[in-house]
């Protein structure tokens, strides 16, 4: 038995692929894990409560202290990296800057294969101002015939100024622990 097809069952075939390529698009937006519930929103702050919010969240200090200087002071050290080293400073407001370049120079010129790891202990400032202390100990093997490394362990001060590029250096103590 055959059925007579009317005018509309021929457009059916047509427009077939049609509909399985929207289909297909759309299901994505479909798909129940896709769907998520509505949360009423959070009601906005009205401008006066907006005045008194801050405009940035308050940043951790010893996550800055970590970020801008002990960490590149350490990748330094390690990587005998001499202007890496000397950027961690501000030189303008280090006053023996010159002291402590040529301190690291004759450092670096001495050793190889330097490991260098801290455990910060604690982290203040009074303003643009601000002080670390860390517990440092350091892996230095000396350029000379026999490769015998030294350990350094000693409780580092670090003096700190808050730059326009983050925290830098203003002075270590004791400086010696580079000397030794």
């Amino acid at each position: 038995m055959t059925l007579p097809l009317s005018s509309h069952s021929a457009k059916v075939p047509a427009l077939l692929p049609a509909l399985i390529v929207t289909l297909l698009l759309l299901l994505p937006f479909l798909h129940p894990l896709r769907v998520r519930a509505q949360e009423p929103a959070a009601p906005a702050p009205s401008p006066a409560e907006q005045a008194t919010q801050p405009a940035v969240q308050p940043v951790n200090l010893s996550d800055e202290v970590v970020q801008d200087v002990l960490s590149p002071f350490q990748r330094a050290i390690e990587t005998r990296d001499y202007s890496l080293l000397l950027g961690t400073f501000d030189a303008a407001a280090t006053s023996d800057f010159a002291q402590i370049r040529e301190q690291f120079d004759a450092f670096f010129r001495l050793h190889d294969n330097i490991k260098f790891r801290y455990q910060l202990l604690q982290v203040s400032a009074d303003k643009d101002l601000g002080f670390a202390m860390a517990d440092v100990d350091m892996d230095a093997q000396p350029r000379d015939d026999l490769p015998t490394e030294q350990r350094r362990t000693a409780q580092i001060r670090f003096q700190m100024k808050r730059t326009a590029k983050g925290w830098r250096l203003t002075g270590l103590k004791p400086m010696d622990f580079f000397t030794q």
